[in-house]
Order: C-alpha cells, then sequence, then structure tokens
C-alpha cells in the first residue's frame, strides 16, 4: 500500500495525461476539418484541368473530323451534281427538231429534200435495200417536190428532209397536203398517201385509208386546226377544189433505164379510181429527166 501523497500526485497526473489526450485528439481532428476545403479545392481544380484537357482535346478531335473529307458524303455530293448536270445537257429530240425546222427556210428544206432524193435513188440503183422507213420517207420527198413542180404550196406541219427522218407522215398519217392559188384568186387542194412499188391503200379503225372519214380524223394533226378547217370549208362549197390522190414510185426501170412516179385519184371511200398517170422520169443518179419520146 503507497503512502496517501503518492496516491494523490498519481491521481493529479493521470488526470493531467488525460486531459492533454484529449486536447491533442481535438487538436487532431480540427487540422483534418481545416484539410477538407484543401484538399476539396485541389480536387476540383485537377477535376477542371482535366475536363479541360479533356474539352480541348475534344476540340481538337472536331476540328480534325471537320478538316478530314467524308469520302461518302463526296461521293453523294459529287452524284447529285453529276445528276444535275446530267439532267440540265440532256438532248431534247423533240425540241432540236422543232428547232431545226423553225431555223430552215422553205428554200433551204426543198434543196435538202432534193438531196435525200437523189442519195435515195442513187443507193436503189446500186442494189441496196432501204428499210420500210427509208422508203417512206423517200416517197413523201419526192412527192413534194412533184407538186411544188405543179404550182403546190406543202402545208404539212412537219416536212420530211431526209432519209432517217422521224417526222411527216410516220407522226401524222398523212403523207402529204398541198395548196395553189388559181388565177381567179380561188384555191385549191390536193391530199396525197405516197406509195412504193406494189404497196396499197390499208384498212383501219377509221376506214380505209384516204377515205373522206380517215383523212378527217388526220388532218387537224397534218395542217393544224385552222387550215384543216379551211380545207373543209371549200370541199363543202365545192367538192371539186379538194383531191384526194395516191403518189406512186415504181422502182423497176423502163427500157430507157428510167425509173418513173405516178398518180391517180382516189374516191371518197378510200379506193383508187382511173387510170394512173406517169408524171415523173429520173435517171440512174437520181435526176429528174424530161419523158422519154414515143416512137
Amino acid at each position: 500500500m503507497l503512502p496517501i501523497g503518492i496516491n494523490e500526485v498519481i491521481s493529479v497526473t493521470k488526470n493531467e495525461l488525460l486531459n492533454k489526450a484529449k486536447t491533442i485528439d481535438k487538436v487532431s481532428k480540427d487540422f483534418q476539418e481545416l484539410d477538407k476545403p484543401i484538399n476539396s479545392f485541389i480536387k476540383g481544380k485537377e477535376n477542371r484541368s482535366t475536363n479541360e484537357t479533356g474539352g480541348q482535346q475534344d476540340a481538337m478531335n472536331a476540328d480534325k473530323m471537320k478538316d478530314t473529307p467524308n469520302p461518302e458524303k463526296k461521293q453523294t455530293k459529287e452524284a447529285e451534281t453529276n445528276n444535275k448536270e446530267n439532267v440540265d445537257n440532256k438532248p431534247d429530240k423533240e425540241s432540236n427538231e422543232t428547232k431545226e425546222e423553225k431555223e430552215l427556210t422553205e428554200e433551204e428544206i426543198n434543196e435538202k429534200q432534193k438531196a435525200a432524193i437523189k442519195e435515195g435513188i442513187e443507193r436503189l440503183k446500186n442494189g441496196e435495200v432501204l428499210t420500210k422507213e427509208e422508203l417512206g420517207n423517200l416517197g413523201e420527198m419526192m412527192m413534194d417536190q412533184y407538186y411544188i413542180s405543179q404550182g403546190y404550196k406543202p402545208l404539212n406541219k412537219h416536212r420530211v428532209t431526209g432519209l432517217d427522218d422521224k417526222k411527216g407522215g410516220f407522226k401524222t398519217g398523212i403523207d402529204g397536203v398541198y395548196e395553189k392559188t388559181n388565177p381567179d384568186g380561188s384555191k385549191s387542194y390536193v391530199i396525197v398517201d405516197a406509195k412504193f412499188n406494189t404497196s396499197q391503200l390499208s384498212e383501219t379503225n377509221d376506214g380505209k385509208q384516204m377515205s373522206d372519214n380517215w383523212i378527217d380524223k388526220r388532218l387537224d394533226d397534218a395542217v393544224g386546226k385552222e387550215k384543216a378547217d379551211e380545207i373543209r370549208d371549200a370541199a363543202e362549197d365545192n367538192p371539186e377544189s379538194v383531191k384526194h390522190e395516191v403518189y406512186h414510185i415504181e422502182p423497176n426501170e423502163d427500157e430507157n433505164g428510167y425509173m418513173h412516179t405516178d398518180t391517180q385519184p382516189v374516191d371518197s371511200d378510200g379506193n383508187k379510181t382511173g387510170e394512173k398517170t406517169i408524171v415523173e422520169y429520173f435517171d440512174v443518179d437520181g435526176n429528174r429527166v424530161e419523158p422519154p419520146e414515143k416512137s
């Protein structure tokens, strides 16, 4: 058993040590509390730095992607441009044909027809087989030139000017419509269909070719509504002023080596009537020649 004095000293010392320990513990906690704002500040700064760096990198990547060409987008843009150019540059065949017709004068059309006629006849004489379309065009051009030589004016809106043309009777059905002004001021008309060799007038849903009904169904397209009505009125007032004929090309040479053309009247039902009349002769070079003298 320790003396009473020593016990008191120990008790006091123990209490002091406990108090000091509590003080140290409190100070430590206070320091920890002080560290929190500093750590938060440091951490926040680090986060901001990271975000800024990442944002800058993202921006750099975006700029890089923007500057790098996109092959698919480029191809699409090129395709759109090419399509637009193709549409803009696509030739309009119908417009080109109409433009050519408007640019050609009557004299130029006639000269082109004469050259094409000569070419066609020469090819036939050389034994070449022309297509159905080429023969049709040849017939229409020869027919034009014959009726012009007889004082008529072609009225068709689309006159053929070459063997490979796509105009004329192929579009309207009527090969030729012609008008002549007589000395007394009156007008005469002749509506004609061109036939080659053994070709004949055919039956159609509108009646026989060159019949009144067949012609009436196609006259507006051939010469226009206004001129067609003039012809209808003329036929009603004086039936003799409007004739229907077949212009026929005989390719077989006669004893003189000439081929010839002839005409034949057609009645209101589309039937050929009367005798054929030979109207032209052509030599081996496709030139029109005077009829041979009868012995």
